[in-house]
């Protein structure tokens, strides 16, 4: 009752509680989305998938971005007109790059498959196309998280989920393979993009009809905040990667059903972030500049304890019965590389961690934090290019950079609290 009583009074931990269940629903569509696949398609088909969707997140990086950007201006806003064309101009941008990926990928599609030993080149193709579909429903998403309206951003996020389970489902099952899997993410965007561009209209998101549409972006107005986009673009860059990476390394380096065995292994280790991210995205719009700093902080060790209470099960599952979370979730036949879900789960768990730091001082605009995240990323790259020799290496270099970038950014965050501490003669704010 006490628990139920002060989040009722904390607006900060009813926005968690609607966004975190809005958001295990979203995860728990997904990540039957990899079960349903998994045992529509070989290994080696699947391996694919993942691998595509790996490829998703990272050429979409600018998209969450340009996303956290939008966050960060429309809950520090106090000019609605504005705000609105901020907001729309980062779109335009964001849809201009997105169709210079597109024809960039149809040059390159040739190139892609031979590197990742696909059988087909147009699941590439299909890529850059959801990308594009992506950008009105991320920028708008964005709007609307930033006007703290979590239950609709939650609405818009389970009808795509849905979407994409249903529409790869029924395209796999129809015979369009790794094609089908992806033709499926880009009708499931285009329906929850359908929705989020009707909502943020109704609260206000739009130009008033004085310019042009059809136009390229003013970077001009767009300038003061491109050094905060380069910034929140290099950190957040990084932790996608860092999600990621392990996956791409396998990919290139082992043979297609090595690949896809890991993939489902991977997809299951990643609970841990899935099931954290939401916490994250609310933690963004209520850090503001203008709070005091005790009041940031405040915020930040709620959504640790938050980020405890999710996390803490679902590592001990993983770490105690590793085949038979594997086995129930992805199929018997991945639980032959089972023996590295611990350690894995283990690495997720810090890039979680990782990513709710760096969203915390993404919101209070400490650029330094690029620079950090950064010199991490690259002690992991060069862990896993020292040794690739099997997937466990693989993996340990996953574990001890992410671990090493955690230390980095505590050392980091350590330094400029001394720094204030003194600025301020000692007394802390």
């Amino acid at each position: 009752m006490f628990t139920l009583n002060r989040m009722r009074h904390s607006q900060f931990l009813r926005h968690n509680a609607v966004f975190f269940l809005g958001s295990v629903t979203v995860g728990a569509l997904n990540y039957l989305y990899y079960p349903v696949l998994g045992r529509l398609l070989a290994p080696a088909a699947f391996g694919e998938v993942q691998t595509l969707i790996s490829l998703f997140l990272q050429l979409g990086i600018f998209l969450s971005v340009l996303s956290l950007v939008t966050v960060n201006i429309v809950a520090n806003a106090t000019d609605d007109e504005q705000r609105n064309r901020l907001v729309l101009e980062f779109e335009r941008l964001a849809l201009v790059v997105a169709l210079v990926l597109v024809v960039l990928t149809l040059f390159l599609q040739p190139v892609f498959q031979r590197f990742l030993h696909f059988e087909s080149a147009w699941p590439f193709t299909l890529l850059a196309i959801a990308i594009v579909v992506t950008v009105p429903f991320t920028l708008r998403g964005a709007f609307l998280r930033g006007q703290q309206r979590f239950g609709l951003a939650s609405i818009a996020n389970l009808t795509g989920s849905a979407a994409k389970l249903i529409g790869s489902a029924v395209l796999v099952a129809i015979g369009l393979g790794t094609a089908g899997a992806i033709g499926g993410v880009v009708l499931a965007q285009s329906i929850a993009c359908a929705l989020v561009v009707w909502w943020s209209l109704r609260l206000g998101l739009h130009d008033g009809g004085l310019r042009p549409r059809l136009r390229l972006p003013d970077l001009r107005l767009l300038l003061p905040e491109l050094r905060y986009a380069l910034v929140v673009l290099a950190a957040s860059l990084v932790i996608t990667v860092q999600y990621s990476i392990d996956i791409l390394v396998i990919k290139h380096y082992f043979d297609a059903h090595t690949a896809g065995l890991y993939a489902g292994i991977a997809s299951v280790a990643r609970i841990i972030f899935f099931l954290t991210a939401s916490i994250a995205l609310v933690l963004m719009p209520a850090v503001r500049l203008h709070n005091g700093g005790r009041e940031n902080r405040m915020l930040l060790i709620k959504s640790f304890i938050l980020f405890a209470a999710v996390a803490t099960p679902a590592l001990a599952l993983l770490l105690l019965f590793p085949k038979f979370v594997a086995g129930t979730l992805m199929g018997a036949s991945y639980e032959a590389m089972a023996d590295v879900l611990p350690r894995l789960s283990i690495a997720i768990l810090i890039i979680s961690i990782l990513n709710l730091l760096v969203t915390y001082y993404l919101a209070l605009r400490k650029y330094g934090i690029a620079a950090v995240t950064l010199l991490g990323a690259l002690i992991t790259y060069a862990l896993m290019a020292a040794n690739h020799e099997t997937v466990t290496a693989v993996v340990n270099g996953l574990l001890a950079g992410s671990a090493i970038m955690l230390g980095l950014l505590g050392l980091w965050a350590g330094i400029g609290n001394i720094k204030t501490f003194y600025a301020f003669g000692g007394k802390r704010s």
